[in-house]
């Protein structure tokens, strides 16, 4: 299979497969982005800003708007590195870290209940198939 080809079965599986195990989508307290951000600083927790704006490919002074929210609601902490202030660190707080968890737990059952259609063969194929993927991605930069 040429690359081309691949790159367009991922551009309609992937969106595809999110919608069909998402279709139950739990409705959150805040935006997505807010969301998506809290989610990766539980993830990968007391990085620099600019880390978490790459991650998330959103501008720093995007990204900051959306700290500043997040950290005004309690959820995360701001914190300079000691070996330059210029770098601003993020931190999930303890309210944070209740709050996604919480929505992980939500949506996980939810997905889980989606999942219960498959059989166990299934379920071991995807498992395997995914892993296998994960494999291969984590070699990309």
């Amino acid at each position: 299979m040429d690359r081309e080809k691949l790159a367009e079965n991922l551009l309609n599986f992937l969106p595809a497969m999110f919608k069909k195990l998402m279709r139950v989508h739990p409705t959150f307290e805040m935006p997505k982005q807010q969301m998506g951000l809290l989610f990766h600083i539980s993830k990968e927790n007391r990085k620099p800003m600019s880390y978490y704006s790459e991650k998330m490919m959103v501008p720093k002074p995007n990204l900051t708007v959306i700290a500043d929210k997040l950290i005004n609601d309690g959820f995360v902490e701001r914190a300079f590195d000691s070996n330059d202030r210029r770098v601003i660190i993020l931190a999930l707080t303890k309210k944070g870290e209740e709050y996604i968890n919480e929505n992980i737990k939500r949506i996980k059952g939810e997905m889980m209940e989606r999942l219960d259609s498959f059989n166990d063969k299934d379920i071991e194929r995807l498992n395997e198939l995914i892993l296998e993927m994960k494999e291969i991605f984590d070699r990309l930069d």
